[in-house]
């Protein structure tokens, strides 16, 4: 409970009057005449005028308190933050006499818009690192900021006493990188090197800037600096009983600083817009081909008077999962923060992770709640205080999510964070809805008005920069219910006379040409599956897809080919590598996600640490890579790619490349169409690969390594897919036929009891169990087997099914009314990939993927129901980090009958 602020003196304007009437009555009786016409009244109420307004500004003295007391405790207003972009300079004429010449950009360049309004000011952009245009180039990309640099000023001279402070001039300076104190040392002091710089022939040594001085170690040179105010801070201490440790400006030392002034949202300017060379550089041209962004003005007096509580309860230490959201709001980049105990999340998460998501600020949008510095909560456009609030799509988020802002709260954060914690800080993910609603209103109801204001609810509704828990649409994992929008569409609006239809379309949702499904084993409920150059993910069993990767973005180019989740062993079977360096058991790496991509030239490979919630680049190739699949080898994840041409491995360090695993010597360039891996009872790991041209089948028993390849199956028979199968202490190795027409011939096993005993002899090529009875549909394009059954995707007939343990097993073949899509009357379409699991109570959950999206099933592939819907008529389902943003609604308002 807060303490009650007293009131100094409550007394109103008519209180004072009244007062002033009772006190004539009583000193002056003779006068009767107290209405307001009365000459002595009319100077009494202008007394009481003068009275009430000075106790108003008594009144006012506890804000000025508060505000001294929190300059007390180092609170201090956000400064600004500046427009960053990337400038193109390229020469202004082609084929003239300066291509053959070096053209130099210096540090300073400025670059501006073209002349605007008049009066207006323009933001002016400096190129904050020197560059050259070689002889031959056409152009060079150069970073810029909207800032003005100030080199080595000087800001004063010292007097060696504790606690100087010095004006900065030119304030506010901008948040980031680019600020530096020095102060004048003696020649011939000893310094480290890079400690100091040479200005005017005299030595500067760089003062480390410090939150507080209890932070700064022996000997150096700590400096606090409020880039609003301009003031830079030396220590203090007490001269008569403590001695000095901290480094400050000796008497008659010069002080110099180095920052940037400027910044604020005037410049986040559009693309193409930074055309004017304001510091003339013979032979260029430039422009940005990319709009510059994060530019934020400094905070208000007010909004810091908001954030003072809070900023106060965390302090300078992260301890709550609240500490850490103020804490990273205080970038003036975040307009949002949310944390997470990521254990509770995520299988993959270390002990002590703490999972920090942050939202960028978006010019012009509105703020949330919590909203630090420059927060701007007025209306899309200024000019029209009615204009509706403009939707923010995923994409302008993302333009603003900068790296360099995500590293210095992650940096902020790890500074502040208690033994043992582990701050991981990134961009939040959001998946874009659009509403799509028909709504009658009255006869005489301004229907395009409504339509305006219901959209713009919708737009601060389903947002993620909307940080209210009263809002439907803008929670961290919250489900959107088509029963939330009808607060926004009619009960808002008196005129509404019914809402005729209301649905939610999702944008992307992998409800086309879906392949490559697969089951990221560890975590619970979560699938991968591919549609075209997009990965998408579900965390809850197929109720909500999410678009979590697009490899090539803006190119039709890319297409994903295979999908890799590291598959732990089955309960008991644990590699012989050890405890990995993630820290989990043996032959574990919970989280690693590979993806194969095809290109006009070949494929690249792209990797995860985080079950696709980032990406990187581990790798190009310049052929097909057709299938992927994890090994452990002494703790450490290994990446074995199929292709084309041939076997490769690829180890997960530092620039690490694919090398080579020859697995036939007599045909080293032999492709590969699939490769698996499996783990025997005695924690042994083995490699099974299938050749392309029908050329058999080859198992390594020492984990795929080079030359360890034999031959289990005999050439002859087309195989594209293949799965394992644990029973108990054997291991099984399934393969999926291929055929060019006709029904089929089904699939077939083959058991592994210890690797290390496997007897690589015709006996082993002759024991392969066929398992072809009742097969019908052609081609098998992937098997998967869970629990007593085995299901095979097929090319025309569905999804079988295969009882496992009986004495004449067959193939179930399903009813042309199960719901999976047909092609025709007796054929379904093609369904290339298939996958399950068995749940808690016992039942299996399959899903399928195929040309029409991804089908499930919960009573043993019997019936099937679409889970990739676009339009949705009643809940949108969101992971627990991810946040909802707007499309481009559709709302139709007509009108009703009288």
């Amino acid at each position: 409970m807060s303490i009650p602020v007293p009131n100094l003196d409550d007394r109103s304007f008519a209180d004072l009057v009244a007062g002033a009437r009772e006190r004539i009555q009583q000193i002056a009786p003779d006068w009767t005449d107290l209405s307001v016409h009365d000459p002595g009244i009319t100077i009494l109420e202008a007394f009481a005028y003068l009275t009430d307004t000075l106790m108003y500004r008594l009144n006012r003295v506890p804000e000025k308190l508060y505000a001294v007391y929190l300059n007390l405790l180092g609170t201090s207003l956000y400064p600004p933050s500046t427009a960053e972009t990337v400038l193109e300079f390229t020469r202004s004429s082609a084929g003239s006499s300066t291509d053959s010449q070096d053209i130099r950009i210096p540090r300073g360049t400025q670059v501006s818009c073209p002349p605007g309004v008049p009066g207006a000011p323009q933001p002016v952009f400096t190129t904050t690192t020197a560059s050259v245009l070689a002889a031959g180039q056409s152009s060079v990309q150069v970073p810029a900021a909207d800032v003005t640099l100030y080199d080595a000023v000087p800001i004063g001279v010292g007097t060696g006493r504790p606690g100087q402070s010095f004006v900065i001039p030119n304030a506010p300076i901008v948040s980031g990188a680019g600020l530096s104190i020095a102060i004048e040392v003696p020649a011939g002091t000893q310094l480290s090197s890079g400690e100091a710089v040479l200005v005017d022939g005299k030595p500067f040594r760089f003062c480390r800037e410090v939150e507080a001085f209890a932070d700064a170690g022996p000997d150096e040179a700590p400096v606090r600096i409020d880039r609003s105010a301009g003031v830079a801070m030396f220590a203090w201490w007490d001269e008569e009983s403590v001695a000095r440790t901290a480094v400050v400006p000796g008497p008659g030392a010069e002080v110099r600083a180095w920052y940037r002034g400027g910044g604020g949202l005037r410049g986040n300017v559009g693309a193409g817009q930074l055309t004017v060379m304001r510091t003339p550089i013979p032979g260029l041209k430039v422009s940005n081909q990319e709009p510059a962004t994060g530019g934020r003005d400094g905070e208000s007096l007010e909004n810091a008077l908001r954030r003072a509580p809070q900023d106060f309860q965390a302090r300078d230490r992260a301890v709550t999962v609240r500490d850490y959201e103020v804490l990273a709001m205080r970038h003036g980049g975040v307009a949002r923060a949310r944390a997470f105990t990521r254990r509770d999340i995520w299988a993959f998460a270390r002990p002590g992770e703490v999972e920090v998501v942050l939202v960028p600020f978006v010019p012009g949008a509105p703020a949330s709640e919590d909203a630090g510095a420059g927060s701007n909560s007025g209306p899309a456009n200024p000019g029209s205080p009615a204009a509706a609030p403009v939707p923010v799509r995923a994409a302008e988020l993302n333009a603003q999510a900068r790296e360099s802002v995500r590293l210095e709260v992650e940096q902020y954060l790890r500074r502040r964070s208690t033994v043992g914690a582990e701050p991981v800080v990134r961009w939040g993910l959001y998946k874009q809805v659009l509403v799509d609603a028909r709504i009658v209103v009255r006869p005489d109801e301004d229907a395009e008005a409504v339509k305006s204001r219901i959209v713009g609810r919708l737009a601060e509704g389903i947002s993620p920069l909307s940080s209210s828990s009263s809002n439907y649409g803008s929670g961290f994992g919250k489900p959107l219910r088509v029963s939330n929008l009808y607060r926004a569409m009619e009960e808002a609006e008196p005129g509404v006379q019914y809402v005729d239809r209301v649905r939610l379309e999702v944008d992307k949702v992998p409800d086309t040409d879906a392949l490559a499904l697969v089951q990221a084993e560890g975590q619970d409920n979560t699938w991968f599956v591919a549609r075209d150059s997009t990965l998408f993910r579900t965390t809850n069993a197929g109720d909500g897809w999410e678009a979590c990767a697009e490899f090539g973005p803006g190119t039709a180019s890319e297409a994903v080919r295979s999908i890799a989740p590291f598959r732990s062993p089955a309960p008991g079977r644990f590699g012989a590598g050890g405890f990995g360096p993630s820290g989990f058991g043996p032959g574990q790496h919970p989280g690693m996600v590979a993806v194969s991509t095809v290109t006009p030239t070949g494929s690249r490979i792209y990797v995860s640490e985080d079950l696709g919630e980032s990406w990187r680049r581990a790798a190009e190739l310049g052929f097909v890579v057709a299938d992927l699949c994890w090994v452990d080898r002494q703790g450490v994840p290994v990446l074995l790619l199929a292709g084309e041409h041939g076997l490769y491995e690829l180890p997960m360090g530092e620039g690490a490349i694919p090398v080579q695993n020859v697995v036939d010597a007599s045909q080293p360039d032999r492709g590969f169409y699939a490769v698996d891996a499996l783990v025997d009872v005695r924690g042994r790991t083995g490699v099974v690969v299938a050749a392309e041209a029908s050329a058999g089948i080859w198992l390594s028993p020492d984990a795929g390594a080079a030359g360890s390849f034999h031959q289990i199956k005999s050439a002859g028979e087309d195989i594209r897919c293949m799965t394992i199968q644990y029973d108990g202490g054997a291991s099984y190795v399934w393969l999926g036929r291929s055929v060019p027409e006709g029904t089929g011939t089904g699939c077939l096993r083959l058991k592994i009891d210890e690797l290390a005993r496997t007897q690589f002899d015709p006996a082993l090529m002759a024991s392969w169990e066929q398992f072809n009875a009742g097969w019908t549909g052609g081609s098998c394009w992937g098997v998967h087997v869970m629990g007593n059954a085995a299901y095979a995707a097929t090319q025309s007939g569905g999804v079988l099914r295969l009882r496992l343990g009986q004495a004449s097993a067959q193939w179930s073949v399903p009813d042309v009314n199960c719901n999976l899509p047909l092609r025709d009357r007796t054929r379904f379409e093609p369904v290339r990939a298939v996958s399950g699991v068995v749940r808690d109570d016992g039942t299996q959950l399959v899903l399928a993927a195929g040309p029409k999206g991804i089908y499930r099933s919960t009573d043993n592939a019997v019936s099937w129901a679409s889970c990739t819907r676009r339009m949705v008529d009643d809940v949108v389902t969101l992971p627990n980090t991810w946040l909802f943003c707007s499309g481009d609604h559709r709302i139709e308002v007509v009108h009703g009958n009288g």
